[in-house]
Formats: structure tokens, C-alpha cells, sequence
């Protein structure tokens, strides 16, 4: 063990280095197969990270490190791409940095981490504005979860034929869509009138979600239903996201009455909060929801809940169409249109007091949440309508 000195002597230099910023990840222009880049911009991140943490190597003491889930930073949605660099960030991690000790999925577990490693993907935007399906930008950043701090960043370029953006499960079949400004306002803060959340405390419910996110894509439902339910009471979880979580886990689980109730809730929250990204699906090129059954079978049903809610608020709603990238710009401008006509028409029909309080905008691809223009699952969740609470003109 090294002398009291010592230790001391590098404490005080590991204060030092803490008060320099972090500086920002290299521009890597070489663009390297997917499980490469990860390696190497995991590595990089670890020696920097390392570099300001002298201390830990002199201790011999390893860091108990939660590596949060991967998300894509335009959909912010989970997909086979970003669940497999996760797998690949660990692996690596295991085999390759030893002081670094890799804590598991859970809440429980993040709650004693001192470092939480968040990872971003990026799609590279092709010249006509799609996002390309094969090359992307992979972003790490380690995070202190003493204070905050970021304390190392690192990036590589990804050119890989086998990217798969196919939504997981929970994303695909989801009913809401997790909006980025949505999704950060809730879980930064806590609740109303409370002090701010520390970053370990902002941590536990992200872990509690994907603790509960990992259950349900494994198919034990009744598990996720109960970790969803739990990240609801969690201060500054993502109320939507666990909420959605809790309606798909009791659809999953044949709990119909608990999945209608949870359904009426995230269109309360939505109209409250004006966020009402709840979504509806449809098949490429028709005004007609998507053929998958299992996505668009309860539509109907919420349809007429928010229906039902939207009458008994002062305000009004917007209808918003959306079509993917494929075809002419003039032609999806009016699919997109014709899409939020569709859906206003039943609105009113299920609730005739609705009449003069809906208008319809139509979008064509301006707002895609994925790009690529596949036209399959990987983007349907362009092909979608969703609604905004306005104030009534």
C-alpha cells in the first residue's frame, strides 16, 4: 500500500486535475467497422478518463461504473444498432480495462456507481437530406456521478453494412413518442418545488427504466410491469416513459382494464404538460394505420379516450400528419395532410363536441424521427400522426 504521503500527494493532484474542463472529443474522420470504432473510442475515453483520475490507479482501487443505455439521438429511441454497441462497450470494458468494474442494469446498482457512461449514435445525413442506414457518429461521455462533471468524451466514425435501426420492442409497439425535450425536462428535474437532482439521483430512475425496459424485451411482463409501476413514484423518472411502460406491460400481461387505465393517464399527462405526442401509425403511401395488428388494433380505443379527454379541456388540438422519406416532397405534403384528415374525422365522430376545435397540419417528411426512408419497421414511426395542444383561436 502506498505511505500516507503518497496518497495524500496524488489526492491533491487528482483535485487539481478535477478543476480543469474536460476537454472535447478528437475529430475522427476515419470511418471503421462498428465493434472497431466502439473499442477505440471506448479506449480513448477510458485514457482520458484515467488521466484525471490518477488517484484510482495509484489506489489500486477499481470504479464501479454503470454504463447507461444507448440511445439514438434523433428518434431517442432504442434500436438493434444501439443495444448492440452496449453489448460491445461491455465486453470491451470487461477485457480491456480491469480497474473499471461494470455494475448491472439496475437500479440498485446505479445507485452505488461513481461513473455512468452515456452513449449516443448519430446517423450521417446523406446529400439529398436522408439519414444514411450503414455510417453514423458514435459519441461516449463518462460521467462523474459525485458532481457531475463530465470527466472524459471521445468519438469515432462508424461504416458498417450490418446497422440494423429496427426499433426494440418497447419503441415499436410504444404508443407515445419520446420527444427529446419531453423526455430531458422531466428527468432533469424533480419535483415541483424541490430542489434539483443530483446526477446519481437522476440516475436511479434511468436504470429503474431500463431495468424494467430489459424484463419487458425479454418477456417477462409481469416483472416489467412491476419495475414500470415503481419508476413512476421514483423522483425525476421520465413520468411518460413509465407510464407507457406500465400500459404496454399490461396489455402484454392481459390486464386490460390496468392498460385502459394507464392509456387514460398518459393522455391526461399529455394534454397537461401540451405534449401530446401520442402516435398512430400507417401504411406507406395510404391514409390507412399500419397492417401490423398487434401495433394498430388498440387504435380505435385511444382514439376515443382522447377523444373523450380533449372535450373536457379549454384547449384545443392540432393534428399533425407525417409520411417518411420516399417519393416526391409535394405528393408527401399532401399524404401527410390527408393522414391528420383522416384522424380528425374520427375524432369528431367519437366525440361530436370536438367539432370546430380540431385543426389538421400536414408536415410531409420536415419532422422524421428516423430518415433512412426504408419504409418498413425501421421508419415507421415516420408514417405517423400525432397531436399538439394549442390555446383555441
Amino acid at each position: 500500500m502506498p505511505s500516507r504521503h503518497l496518497v495524500r500527494f496524488a489526492f491533491l493532484a487528482l483535485l487539481a486535475l478535477a478543476g480543469c474542463s474536460t476537454p472535447p472529443p478528437p475529430t475522427l474522420t476515419a470511418e471503421l467497422p462498428l465493434a472497431q470504432a466502439v473499442g477505440m473510442a471506448t479506449d480513448e475515453a477510458v485514457r482520458r478518463m484515467e488521466d484525471g483520475r490518477g488517484l484510482v490507479r495509484l489506489l489500486n482501487r477499481s470504479v464501479p461504473l454503470y454504463v447507461a443505455p444507448v440511445l439514438d439521438a434523433t428518434s431517442r429511441q432504442q434500436t438493434a444498432t444501439t443495444v448492440r454497441v452496449r453489448e460491445l462497450i461491455a465486453v470491451h470494458l470487461k477485457s480491456q480495462h480491469r480497474g473499471l468494474e461494470l455494475v448491472p442494469f439496475t437500479a440498485a446498482a446505479a445507485a452505488v456507481s461513481e461513473v455512468r457512461l452515456d452513449t449516443t449514435l448519430t446517423a450521417a445525413l446523406l446529400p439529398d437530406g436522408r439519414r444514411a442506414t450503414d455510417r453514423l457518429q458514435l459519441d461516449l461521455r463518462f460521467v462523474s456521478l459525485k458532481d457531475g462533471r463530465t470527466l472524459a468524451r471521445s468519438a469515432a466514425a462508424v461504416a458498417d453494412a450490418g446497422l440494423d435501426a429496427t426499433p426494440v420492442a418497447f419503441y415499436r409497439e410504444s404508443p407515445f413518442t419520446m420527444l427529446p425535450q419531453a423526455t430531458d425536462a422531466v428527468t432533469a428535474a424533480g419535483s415541483a418545488g424541490s430542489a434539483p437532482l443530483s446526477e446519481r439521483e437522476r440516475t436511479v430512475p434511468i436504470a429503474r427504466l431500463d431495468e424494467a425496459g430489459l424484463a419487458y424485451s425479454a418477456g417477462r411482463y409481469e416483472r416489467a410491469l412491476t419495475l414500470y409501476r415503481s419508476a413512476e413514484t421514483l423522483p425525476g423518472a421520465d413520468a411518460m416513459q413509465a407510464l407507457v411502460g406500465t400500459y404496454l406491460a399490461s396489455v402484454r400481461s392481459g390486464r386490460e382494464e390496468d392498460a385502459r387505465e394507464a392509456f387514460a393517464r398518459i393522455v391526461t399527462l399529455g394534454l397537461k404538460s401540451r405534449a401530446m405526442g401520442v402516435k398512430l401509425l400507417f401504411a406507406p403511401g395510404k391514409t390507412e394505420y399500419i397492417a401490423d395488428v398487434a401495433i394498430s388494433k388498440p387504435y380505435p380505443d385511444w382514439v376515443r379516450e382522447i377523444a373523450r379527454q380533449a372535450a373536457e379541456v379549454p384547449s384545443c388540438l392540432q393534428v399533425v400528419g407525417h409520411s417518411s422519406r420516399t417519393g416526391a416532397q409535394d405528393y408527401n405534403l399532401a399524404l401527410s395532410a390527408q393522414r391528420a384528415g383522416a384522424v380528425r374525422d374520427q375524432l369528431e365522430a367519437a366525440n361530436p363536441a370536438l367539432a370546430r376545435r380540431i385543426e389538421t397540419a400536414g408536415v410531409g417528411w420536415r419532422e422524421n424521427l428516423v430518415g433512412i426512408g426504408s419504409d418498413d419497421l425501421k421508419d415507421a414511426v415516420d408514417r405517423r400522426v400525432e397531436f399538439k395542444v394549442v390555446d383555441c383561436r
